[in-house]
């Protein structure tokens, strides 16, 4: 025997043994969801299902949002657009199929079964291209070809459901998960779809019992998560030799497996397999099935019968009708024999009635019961009494809240760890391409190739990776809660504006304040960068240091001294002013002294012409002819 054969042959008696110990809660799931549906079409009165129903939502109602964000608060650029390119990367991945009905199918799996699975899957798509390629042929030349070739088109993580019935895990002394080694699911195929994944060379051990039955999925597969050895192992019981297919640890998740701790129901530390509510409230419920079907046949019993004298042949259907008027042949015997009564007798009800009212009374006991066992409160289902004070309503309202509390926590819990694998496999898996698509368009290229880096070394270490969800059925009481909080943030700034002011060192302690009442807010997370960079520009500006105050001398000795020069000012500008009035003044004297001047001369100019025009007329007087008389 091969030694691959001897490992097969440890893992089958593995098998072999965790099916056993198993057996029982997968014959009672199927005991359950029979129950639930009411497959055997009974008429009864399903409070197993009303309960489940009422749960639900309070459990799980609405696709929740992933965030990645820092650890530390420090200014990190890198460590910054890893968390944005992370958290882009997460979305897309639900926004690509169904996550939505994978969890509610974790989530009903668990009301019902009291257990839910849902594993984490990488799957990429590729797509054909054309290429040229070159190549050097025989005598050295260069010769090009076109080939054809796949390339990465798309890269996705999904989130895949585990049906509890297909399940098993490591039963060696395992008390709790976390002492799990090894789990297995159960995967059922056509015998063409095994040879299909696995290859032609695990036909020859694949058992054919008859062709009808081939074509359907009738061949088992174990898909076994080891994480002893960080391998998956693809087993057959048809195949004792070797392994199907053996996967290395390709994903690198932390814990190995790519499924999260389950979302367990009732469970003891001594062993995992967990214990459904329909076990804790079965007798009552079969009890009530009990009761719902004796009065059911009560009532077809309650009926009113009864006998008349024949001699009165016309009253044989006078119940036949809701009001009618029987015409009676010898009305006077009728009168004589007491009337209808003194001839009609009906069978006793009496009994009827009571057993009735008996067992409408114990039903309502077991309601009571089954509705106590499985925290279902009245205010959940919608139902209460009308008399009930404000605090009554109120008690009982939390009463029920709180019971199911841890397993809304739960259900979180299992929703956030599903999310860490997922982040943790597209750090790894994830070519740097398809990362690089989810970088905002104005960040630097080379900013976001070193955030790539960080992811691909790093992975979640130094973020914390969260979601954002409502799980709250008081929307209305939700909004008054963020009004009063709202209102009170508001009232303790005003307040301690001034102490702050006083003293710097109280704003941590006004911070810490307000961050807590901040937290309880729904969607609190949109407020924390607000709060970052107001708290942070605030303590900036408490921490620059105070103007020192001048000396009053100083300021008295500054204040003369700015007012000699204002006045020495006015006296330069006073003194400018004289100035250019006696330049002015100069400038007129001037040009009047020029006028005159002119004058003088345009005055000799025009004497002189006068003079020279009387030389002219003398000399004519005295040289000329002079006529004789």
């Amino acid at each position: 025997m091969s030694k691959e054969a001897e490992v097969v042959e440890q893992w089958l008696k593995k098998i072999e043994t965790a099916e056993k110990h198993w057996e029982s809660y997968h014959s009672l799931i199927k005991e359950i969801r029979e129950y639930y549906k009411n497959g055997k079409k009974t008429n009864k009165q399903n409070i197993f299902w009303s309960s489940v129903e009422t749960l639900k939502p309070f459990l799980y109602f609405k696709q929740p949002i992933p965030y990645v964000e820092r650890k530390e608060k420090s200014i990190d650029a890198v460590a910054s657009v890893a968390c944005s390119i992370l958290e882009k990367a997460l979305t897309k991945s639900i926004e690509s199929f169904d996550f939505d009905g994978a969890i509610k199918y974790v989530r009903n799996d668990f009301l019902l079964s009291g257990m839910g699975l849902a594993y984490e899957k990488y799957e990429p798509s590729f797509k054909t291209v054309r290429q040229e390629t070159a190549e050097v042929d025989g005598a050295g030349n260069i010769v090009i070809q076109e080939v054809e070739a796949e390339i990465l088109d798309n890269e996705t993580v999904k989130t895949l459901y585990i049906d509890p019935e297909n399940f098993i895990a490591d039963s060696d002394k395992v008390g709790t998960w976390e002492d799990c080694t090894w789990f297995a699911k159960k995967i059922f195929m056509t015998r063409q779809e095994v040879i299909d994944q696995f290859g032609d060379d695990v036909e020859p051990y694949l058992v054919i019992e008859d062709e009808e039955k081939d074509r359907k999925k009738s061949t088992l597969i174990y898909e076994i998560w080891d994480k002893a050895s960080k391998k998956v192992l693809f087993l057959s019981k048809d195949c004792k030799v070797k392994f199907l297919k053996v996967i290395e640890d390709v994903f690198g998740v932390d814990g190995f497996f790519t499924m999260p701790k389950p979302i367990f129901a009732t469970q003891t530390n001594d062993d995992i397999v967990p214990v459904p509510d329909y076990s804790e409230i079965k007798t009552q419920l079969e009890e009530l099935d009990g009761i719902t079907q004796r009065m059911r046949l009560t009532m077809k019993a309650l009926k009113v019968s009864g006998c008349y004298d024949n001699s009165f042949p016309e009253l044989a259907t006078i119940l036949n009708k809701d009001v009618t008027l029987v015409s009676v042949n010898d009305f006077s015997k009728l009168k004589d024999k007491g009337g209808i009564q003194g001839i009609i007798d009906f069978a006793p009800i009496a009994q009827y009635i009571e057993t009735l009212r008996a067992l409408a009374e114990r039903r309502q006991d077991l309601i009571s019961q089954i509705y106590e066992i499985t925290g279902v409160s009245d205010i959940m289902r919608g139902n209460s009494d009308p008399s009930e004070t404000a605090t009554a309503v109120t008690k009982k309202t939390n009463f029920g809240t709180l019971r199911n509390q841890d397993r809304q926590n739960d259900m979180q819990r299992f929703i956030t760890d599903l999310f860490k694998i997922k982040a943790q496999i597209i750090c790894e898996r994830y070519s740097e391409d398809t990362l690089m698509q989810f970088a905002d368009a104005n960040t630097p290229q080379e900013l976001a190739m070193q955030a790539i880096a960080l992811l691909k070394q790093d992975k979640l270490r130094g973020m914390t990776l969260g979601i954002e969800t409502d799980t709250s059925f008081n929307q209305e009481g939700n909004a008054q809660a963020a009004n009063e909080a709202i209102t009170l943030i508001h009232t303790m700034i005003t307040n301690s504006f001034q102490a702050v002011s006083a003293q710097p060192l109280l704003l941590p302690l006004y911070r810490k304040m307000v961050e807590t009442i901040v937290i309880t807010l729904p969607n609190a997370r949109q407020y924390e960068s607000v709060i970052d960079s107001v708290f942070g520009k605030i303590e900036q500006q408490l921490s620059q240091p105070e103007p020192e105050q001048p000396n009053p001398e100083m300021i008295k000795v500054q204040q003369q001294a700015q007012k000699n020069q204002q006045d020495f000012a006015i006296k330069q500008e006073q003194n400018r002013i004289k100035a250019e009035e006696l330049t002015f003044k100069k400038q007129i004297e001037d040009n009047k002294l020029m006028l005159t001047n002119k004058e003088m001369e345009m005055q000799a100019a025009l004497k002189q012409q006068e003079i020279a025009a009387k030389g002219e007329t003398n000399e004519n007087i005295t040289t000329g002819f002079v006529r004789g008389f």
